[in-house]
């Protein structure tokens, strides 16, 4: 990093604090100012593509389970489109099943709100989710290719936290309202 003027900060660090930027300084072969210029570097780059820092942990954490993948916008929009084509009533029922797992895997975790549920599948990329109301979101979807997958799979996420729903679909929209 070229830096043509420099001006001296001082801060304010406990002592944990102090100690995770040794180790990552030590780490990466830096000094303690080399990182800290670095990390509000990184910082202001995600705030400024509106990524929300406080998902980053939940983000990595999802990564690193080997639980979840991330794929290619392409290679989903084909994957998606031959689903629509060609899989039959087993495959929907499956996909309903992981729905209900999830489902299951919320309770157990405490989460019973649709809002925090959504959020979560917001995270997970599903969707970006709109709270119309407290009882009404829209889910906007990727693509519109998916519309069957996700509303199989809110099926049975819905069914197994007996969260009495009605969706109704648009074009890469999913509407969703709690009777």
């Amino acid at each position: 990093m070229e830096v043509s003027r420099m001006k001296r900060l001082t801060v304010s660090l406990d002592d944990e604090t102090i100690r995770k930027l040794e180790i990552l300084a030590k780490k990466d072969n830096r000094s303690l100012s080399e990182l800290v210029r670095a990390a509000v570097t990184s910082y202001y780059d995600l705030i400024q593509k509106e990524a929300k820092p406080e998902h980053f942990g939940e983000f990595l954490d999802l990564l690193t389970s080997r639980e979840h993948v991330a794929v290619d916008l392409g290679l989903w929009v084909a994957i998606t489109d031959e689903l629509n084509e060609k899989a039959g009533d087993n495959f929907w029922n499956l996909v309903k099943k992981v729905g209900e797992e999830y489902g299951i895997q919320f309770r157990e975790r405490g989460i019973n709100n649709l809002s925090e549920v959504l959020r979560f599948l917001e995270l997970e990329n599903w969707a970006k989710v709109k709270e119309v109301s407290s009882n009404i979101y829209t889910l906007i979807l990727v693509g519109r290719n998916e519309t069957k997958l996700v509303r199989s799979f809110l099926e049975g996420l819905f069914s197994a936290m007996n969260i009495n729903a009605e969706m109704s679909e648009g074009l890469r929209k999913l509407f969703v309202k709690i009777r």
